[in-house]
């Protein structure tokens, strides 16, 4: 069983009174007790006193006879065996008291039995063990006499009994004179006092226990009132603080009148009490500012002791949310503008990349025109060297076969009409090439890094175009040259065979240089097929630019739109300017 507070009270101190009356009752008891056995032992005393007198006075009787003695008024003899008669005869204490004599070795001198008379006893034992001869012995020996215990059998009886017994030497004659009594005589003399000592005894232990008792009674009912007084406010105090940790501020605390320290128990927990719920209360009020979005207020009163740190926390924390809102919407605002400015600038970024993808289209589309007209010239200029081969094997039939000098002329003539036109071409072809590799370096430097093998694509078209017009303007003179030896050698048939000659040489030359443009213009084929290829990737790049730039555009006016946002909500809350 849990005891309360008071109960707790009232068993420690009826428990420490009770041991208290306990031990003060033991402690009278043994005190009575012991004078008791203090009575009885001044009660023996007084019978070795009567036993001690006996033999003072029967050794003073004796001295008597000897004075007689001395005086001559008797004998030695007589006054000896005077002595040994008033020794052997003389009682007291209702006849059971009597007198012995013993010497110093042990031989009994006088004694009431005449057969023990005259016998050695210096080695004698009674039933304890003790020798009690030697002990007379001794205890005589002292200057005042001596007490002795022993036991010994009363006469006519066998049963040897406790007997105390005093002993003095008479000197004249040497003896060591003894009586004793036996305890069991000797009570009945000290019984009546020894009665009234034990029931005054009992009294006052009855007494002691008693008023033992009544002190134990008084003294609980004391500690109950006492405990109930300490106890009510403590246990109010305890059902106070029990509230108190449950949360609970607004029941009031029973303070107690009293001046002493459960007084100021009470007193001390009101005041906590109180202290505590007007911290609450400023601290809801201040969280309420708090959900209301303000952030300018201070913490009016102050905390005290452990509770100081509270308030500085919290003031704290308000100023670092004032500094953290304060460069929150700084940054939003930073945020916002850049976002504006880089949406503005990927908008742009993503119309130029447009532009230039257009740009670029056109540009492909003008260079693979081109590529198809290099390729046709390609195929002419190989055609234009197949029919200069066949010109050169006619021409030296021409010398074996004179008469078909006329319709090969003819052919000649046809076919220098043919060159004539593809020459054109040829030199119309380079033009273009020429103006085309002059565009395309343009755009290449517009393209800056990523063109520069383009440049060096065009360069290398427009070195091509340049032989191309070059080649074109020689056959164009040679052609002209063997029209006009035709033109002549129609006139002049006799010079057609030196001519012939002339002409096989100019032929072969002719062949060799359409060789030479066959050849450029399939390695011009080639260099447009991979400016073609380039222009290609650089499409797919600006296209690529072109999308990214977009979404650019489009991620920053949702960065904007966020900023905006972030700046609506930090407005919410009233912050401190700086």
């Amino acid at each position: 069983m849990k005891l309360k507070l008071r109960g707790k009270l009232i068993f420690s101190m009826g428990t420490l009174i009770f041991l208290t009356v306990l031990l003060i009752s033991t402690l009278s008891y043994l005190c009575l007790q012991r004078a008791y056995d203090k009575n009885i032992k001044v009660e023996k005393e007084k019978l070795d006193q009567i036993i001690q007198s006996q033999v003072e006075c029967m050794i003073g009787v004796l001295q008597a006879e000897y004075d007689r003695y001395q005086n001559h008024e008797i004998t030695e003899k007589e006054a000896m065996e005077n002595s040994k008669y008033i020794v052997r005869t003389t009682r007291y204490n209702n006849g059971t008291g009597y007198f012995w004599a013993d010497m110093a070795d042990g031989t009994n001198a006088v004694h009431i039995n005449p057969d023990v008379e005259g016998t050695n006893r210096y080695d004698t034992q009674d039933e304890k063990g003790n020798y009690f001869v030697r002990d007379t012995i001794a205890a005589g020996d002292k200057p005042e006499g001596g007490f002795i215990d022993f036991y010994f059998a009363k006469s006519g009886e066998s049963e040897a009994k406790a007997k105390r017994g005093f002993v003095k030497k008479f000197e004249p004659y040497g003896w060591y004179i003894g009586t004793g009594n036996y305890e069991e005589d000797m009570l009945p003399i000290i019984q009546e006092e020894l009665d009234a000592a034990n029931e005054s005894c009992l009294k006052a232990i009855t007494v002691t226990y008693l008023f033992g008792i009544g002190i134990f009674i008084i003294a609980i009912i004391v500690t109950s009132i006492i405990a109930k007084k300490m106890a009510d406010p403590i246990k109010a105090a305890s059902k106070r603080l029990i509230g108190l940790s449950q949360g609970n501020l607004s029941d009031k605390v029973e303070e107690s009148k009293s001046k002493d320290e459960i007084g100021d128990l009470t007193r001390a927990l009101a005041e906590t009490v109180q202290t505590l719920r007007s911290y609450i209360s400023n601290i809801s009020a201040s969280l309420a500012e708090l959900d209301k979005g303000n952030l300018k207020f201070d913490i009016e009163i102050d905390y005290v002791g452990d509770f100081a740190p509270i308030k500085e926390s919290f003031q704290n924390t308000i100023y670092k949310l004032n500094n953290t809102f304060r460069n929150l919407n700084m940054s939003a605002k930073e945020v916002a503008n850049g976002s504006e400015q880089m949406a503005n600038g990927a908008m742009a970024l993503a119309q130029g990349a447009t532009e230039q993808a257009s740009s670029v289209e056109e540009l492909a589309s003008t260079i693979n025109e081109i590529n198809s007209h290099v390729a046709k010239n390609a195929e002419n200029a190989k055609r234009t060297s197949i029919q200069a081969q066949t010109t050169v094997k006619e021409l030296e039939t021409g010398k074996k076969h004179m008469t078909q000098m006329i319709t090969a002329m003819n052919q000649m003539n046809d076919s220098s009409s043919e060159i004539s036109k593809i020459i054109k071409t040829i030199e119309d072809i380079a033009f273009q090439t020429n103006i085309l590799a002059l565009n395309a370096t343009v755009e290449a430097t517009r393209a800056g890094s990523a063109g520069k093998g383009f440049a060096v694509v065009a360069d290398e078209v427009r070195n091509l175009a340049n032989k191309s017009a070059e080649a074109s303007k020689n056959t164009a003179s040679l052609i002209e040259a063997t029209i006009h030896s035709l033109q002549e050698g129609t006139d002049i048939a006799n010079q057609t065979a030196e001519s012939l000659d002339h002409i096989v040489l100019y032929s072969e030359e002719s062949a060799k240089l359409l060789l030479e443009i066959s050849k450029a213009s399939q390695e011009q084929a080639t260099a447009i097929s991979q400016v073609t290829q380039g222009i290609d990737q650089i499409s797919s790049v600006v296209h690529t630019n072109s999308a990214t730039s977009e979404e650019s555009a489009a991620t920053s006016e949702e960065l904007s739109s966020q900023a905006q946002l972030l700046m609506n909500m930090v407005n919410q809350f009233k912050i401190r300017e700086m």
